[in-house]
């Protein structure tokens, strides 16, 4: 039997406790160096340091631990909808516009315009669907891995997948789960 899928793991409406895991495709390297051509990818991390650093401070999603490995890395998430839902509708505009505002030239947080804010924080339906994703596990995955796809690949000059498809996850459910878990994930940072 193969792994559950995630929406029968956990809900973007309920907090929850997530490990996941994304992993390179081919040969690819994600961090550190790589025996094979000599190159030392190890500024990689701080990439997804500061990618997380930075959602984490938009999204109703707390990076617990993290660990990230040569071709892999491991990241363990709270979902809050509960914070989520405390939220003004013009805050879960402003929000999702830094991470989401339509077209963009490079991979940073931007500052939406006020113009653009009031046009989302209007449209209720669309508000309802944006404060939903704002803690959905899923959406914040995407919105760390495919800006780290896209930088990986132009500095290795290729195209096409970098990762191997969308993350692994098992959904923690207890506090004994949680701290086997992120003690794995701390001696995997330690290991690596």
């Amino acid at each position: 039997m193969g792994r559950p899928i995630r929406s029968e793991q956990f809900d973007a409406s309920e907090v929850c406790i997530v490990h996941a895991i994304q992993r390179c495709v081919r040969r690819a390297f994600l961090a550190g160096r790589d025996d094979r051509t000599g190159i030392d990818f190890s500024f990689r991390r701080e990439w997804i340091r500061r990618r997380m650093e930075a959602l984490a401070s938009v999204f109703g999603i707390d990076v617990l631990t993290y660990a990230i490995m040569s071709n892999h890395f491991h990241v363990i998430l709270r979902n809050r909808p509960d914070v989520v839902a405390t939220w003004s509708d013009d805050e879960v505009a402003l929000r999702w516009l830094r991470v989401f505002p339509g077209r963009r030239l490079d991979e940073q947080l931007a500052e939406p315009t006020k113009e653009d804010v009031k046009m989302l924080a209007t449209d209720g339906e669309r508000i309802a669907v944006v404060r939903r994703r704002l803690s959905d596990i899923s959406w914040f995955m995407r919105a760390l891995s495919e800006p780290i796809a896209r930088l990986a690949n132009k500095q290795d000059e290729c195209t096409g997948r970098f990762w191997e498809g969308r993350f692994r996850a098992q959904r923690i459910v207890d506090e004994a789960g949680l701290l086997a878990c992120a003690m794995y994930v701390d001696w995997k940072t330690d290991s690596s």
